[in-house]
């Protein structure tokens, strides 16, 4: 299947946004709420992606451009507060979601 490095970096990439949201609202810290929202937003595409893929779905592409650029921005968000594990990791996961996902 030609896109399941696509869909294996966004299943990554959804799960290190949804713990890594989670860490940051354990840390109840006002600085990290656009890193929630972000991953929290970036969860879900990443999700709703891999359906799209799976499927076979004719619209994919175009969600996979979508996720691209918010996996960008949470990857850029969380770098900024790399400091935690959590946010490194998801920065990572997020990088290798933009290249996978630009290239469908």
């Amino acid at each position: 299947m030609e896109n399941s490095k696509c869909i294996e970096a966004c299943l990554a990439c959804c799960v290190e946004c949804e713990r890594c949201a989670t860490e940051c609202i354990k840390l109840n810290d006002k600085a990290h709420l656009k890193c929630i929202a972000l991953c929290r937003d970036c969860a879900d595409l990443c999700a709703l992606c891999v359906r799209f893929e799976a499927r076979g779905s004719v619209f994919a592409k175009y969600l996979c451009k979508l996720c691209a650029e918010v996996c960008n921005d949470c990857a850029a968000e969380c770098e900024k507060l790399s400091a935690h594990e959590c946010c490194k990791s998801c920065a990572a996961a997020c990088k290798k979601c933009v290249a996978s996902c630009s290239s469908m």
